[in-house]
């Protein structure tokens, strides 16, 4: 997944190169200020006459100034090209959104979602920075030292050589061995964390209406000392690589100096020249120390880029594009319609009903029987395995997609209300819909009280309102897009008796015409539908009105006088 993430790399090639350039040029920088520096030292011992420290002192103020601007503009450099490339994957990864099917994001919590769009994409950022950088400028300055100590010793220049490659080969491999493992935890309790704060945040109120305060907090702190764990190890590992780095560097400075002093001795180096070596050779090692936090944080973003990119892998389109038009109402049918998530477990097998248009069908069955599957099929998030679903006498995968949709519009329990005013929740249906048309369809949702309230900010989640109300906004959207068939899913799931009743009756006054597909295991408002069909183990099991289920005393009589006997005012 890393070569996923440097592939973006040649969309800058340029930037790219600068960067690197600029990398590079900041360690010779470094060497050239130590090398000169310590020539400058050991000639300034001799007491020479002063004309003849100009050129190296000249030389010690170019790379002690150099460096610092090309460090400056080396970070301006690399960070910007980060930023490019995050920039870039970020808009791949929203556009192969976009394109793929719904089905590629069900079933995915929003915390984890929240956190591979953000969390994720962030550490991202250490590809360039901490692991394709530092091994570009460690290959390129250590050849570049290796040539420039062969003009002044071949066995000085294999020394180098010899413990830069150690310490670019044996320290990595070591990060490597201790990181093992850690960075996919890291990356998971990251991810747990985000998605268990999302979920709390969503039902805030509700943990204190359980008084959940204090067992939450337990598994907060648990989550966050995982964390805390992995971040200790991690310093730990660092601040060990850092010794080792440093211990390399002053081992090789040490030998380089024991194998240089025979050569003074024997004349073969001139005395000035034996600081200089060795504070080269010991500033040298800049190069390759960051290569041990590269693979320190390797597996890290290896987990990451592939928590990302799985977003992004879309299931072949198995149908052909078709561009039918879709403009009015009609029936809708499966035809021994089976499907299966996975080949062991069989979803839906052999469904058959149809739903005349202006027709309302309810779909009831315990939790786990295929009745919201029905929908998927349905909007067409998945492909059934067998058979067909039609709309009018066309199968709904010859018609225009985005015209398709455009017939529905969907009410459940778990829909979105963003942190804005009532009237940008309510524009979501209807962008182009006028004051007057909002304040209607409020009017006609039973929300008239909020009519002039179009400027009120609903809060994150929509804090503002009950639930009762929530369901009630999705309707007036629903009135708003003005779709001729309506689905309604669980959307009453977590109601009073008293709110469900007031949201059966609001719906019933606002059909007018339109089919209804109303998915439920809570039998409430069964004597408006047309048909029911009662589900279980993913096949219809009954089918007819309520009075005539209720006369075959089977599944959904049972349900039906279990439910009042739980809830006698329903």
């Amino acid at each position: 997944m890393i070569i996923k993430v440097i592939g973006f790399l040649k969309k800058y090639k340029l930037r790219f190169a600068g960067a690197a350039l600029l990398a590079i040029g900041t360690v010779l920088a470094g060497i050239g200020l130590m090398s000169t520096s310590g020539y400058l030292i050991s000639r300034a011992a001799e007491r020479p006459i002063i004309t003849d420290l100009f050129m190296v002192t000249a030389a010690v103020r170019f790379f002690g100034i150099s460096r610092a601007v090309v460090r400056y503009a080396e970070r301006l450099a690399s960070h910007d090209l980060t930023f490019k490339i995050l920039m870039s994957i970020r808009y791949t990864l929203f556009r192969k959104i976009d394109q793929s099917p719904v089905k590629q994001l069900m079933g995915k919590r929003h915390g984890d979602l929240l956190s591979r769009l953000v969390n994720d994409i962030e550490t991202l950022q250490n590809v360039y920075l901490k692991i394709v950088s530092p091994v570009i400028t460690a290959g390129v300055v250590t050849g570049i030292v290796f040539v420039l100590l062969l003009f002044v010793d071949v066995v000085l220049a294999l020394i180098a050589l010899a413990f830069l490659i150690s310490n670019a080969v044996l320290i990595p491999l070591l990060a490597h061995r201790i990181a093992k493992g850690r960075g996919k935890s890291e990356v998971q309790t990251k991810s747990d964390l985000s998605a268990f704060l999302v979920d709390r945040l969503q039902g805030l109120y509700e943990l204190f209406w359980t008084r959940q305060k204090t067992s939450t907090e337990k598994q907060f702190n648990g989550m966050q000392s995982r964390l805390d764990q992995v971040e200790r190890k991690n310093a730990g590992a660092t601040g060990m690589l850092e010794g080792l780095n440093n211990a390399f560097s002053q081992l090789a400075m040490f030998t380089v100096l024991i194998f240089a002093i025979p050569l003074v001795l024997n004349g073969q180096l001139q005395g000035v020249m034996l600081a200089m070596v060795t504070l080269g050779v010991l500033s040298s090692f800049e190069a390759v120390q960051n290569l041990g936090n590269a693979f320190l944080h390797y597996e890290t973003a290896e987990q990451a880029a592939g928590r990302v990119f799985a977003l992004t892998e879309q299931e072949p389109d198995r149908r052909g594009k078709s561009n039918m038009a879709v403009d009015s109402l009609e029936s809708i049918a499966f035809r021994k319609v089976s499907f299966s998530y996975t080949k062991e477990n069989i979803t839906l097998s052999d469904i058959n009903f149809s739903i005349p248009a202006g027709n309302r069908v309810a779909v009831v069955g315990p939790s786990g029987c295929g009745k919201s599957t029905l929908l998927n099929l349905l909007l067409r998030f998945w492909y059934p395995d067998k058979g067909k679903i039609l709309y009018g006498n066309r199968d709904i995968y010859d018609l225009d997609e985005e015209q398709y949709r455009k017939m529905f519009a969907v009410i459940s329990q778990d829909e979105h209300i963003f942190n804005r005013t009532l009237r940008d929740n309510l524009l979501l249906a209807n962008p182009e819909a006028s004051d007057e048309q909002l304040r209607t369809a409020l009017h006609k949702a039973g929300l008239g009280a909020y009519a002039n309230q179009l400027d009120l900010e609903l809060g994150n989640f929509g804090m503002r309102f009950s639930g009762g109300e929530r369901q009630l906004l999705f309707i007036a959207r629903a009135l708003l897009k003005d779709a001729p068939i309506w689905v309604f899913d669980e959307a009453t799931a977590h109601m009073d008796a008293q709110t469900e009743q007031n949201v059966h009756r609001i719906l019933e006054a606002n059909l007018h015409g339109r089919s209804l597909l109303f998915i439920t295991h809570r039998l409430i408002g069964m004597d408006k539908m047309h048909q029911i069909l009662a589900m279980q183990d993913g096949k219809i099991v009954e089918r007819g009105t309520h009075k005539e289920l209720l006369q075959k005393q089977g599944l959904y009589a049972k349900m039906y006088h279990l439910q009042n006997e739980l809830i006698p005012e329903a």
